[in-house]
């Protein structure tokens, strides 16, 4: 718990930084509006942590944003697998996940088609192999270079789980990159 509360306090930090050097970078000239909409194919690599026996495993999924305010504030969501980790600690009884996520994200226009994407919210999803529920708080950072996306990021489960006689609660942290098919900034 203590590496989960290091790593909230460290995402929140970047979070700080990122709109500050938004601050800084407000010359009309330079400035772009991202597009209004983005939707692409995600791919990478999630590392579980925590109370389960650390795995990595690649994840994937379709991800979609579109902007809600005058500003550049977006909602992210999409439909994603992951694995969160071994469950079983005498075998390879491994817990995929497949979620919905739901996320605000602030667009931030670094160069002419750079833009830097602080996001945070919540996943929800199902879990395979214990046939359980799944909710977490999602933290990270994303970039946007044209139609190719990247981000990085944490996982924070909200729900203690129970098989084979042992309790677990999921936390992941995860990096993906992607390409955006619709939207190219």
């Amino acid at each position: 718990m203590k590496e989960a509360i290091r790593l909230l306090i460290v995402a929140v930090m970047m979070l700080t930084v990122s709109l500050n050097v938004n601050a800084q970078f407000k010359k009309k000239e330079n400035n772009r509006v991202p597009d209004r909409f983005h939707m692409g194919i995600r791919g990478g690599y999630s590392q579980s942590t925590g109370d389960v026996s650390s795995i990595g495993f690649p994840h994937g999924g379709i991800g979609v944003d579109f902007q809600v305010a005058p500003i550049p504030l977006f909602l992210e969501t999409g439909l994603y697998y992951m694995n969160k980790g071994q469950i079983d600690w005498d075998g390879d009884d491994e817990d995929h996940l497949g979620y919905v996520p739901l996320l605000m994200s602030y667009h931030i226009n670094l160069a002419p088609n750079l833009f830097l994407q602080p996001f945070a919210g919540g996943i929800a999803g199902y879990l395979g192999t214990t046939e359980n529920f799944e909710a977490a708080v999602r933290v990270g950072l994303g970039f946007n270079f044209g139609r190719l996306y990247a981000n990085t990021g944490f996982d924070l489960g909200l729900i203690e789980h129970e098989k084979y006689n042992n309790r677990w609660t999921n936390y992941n942290a995860f990096v993906t990159i992607g390409f955006n098919w619709a939207g190219s900034r």
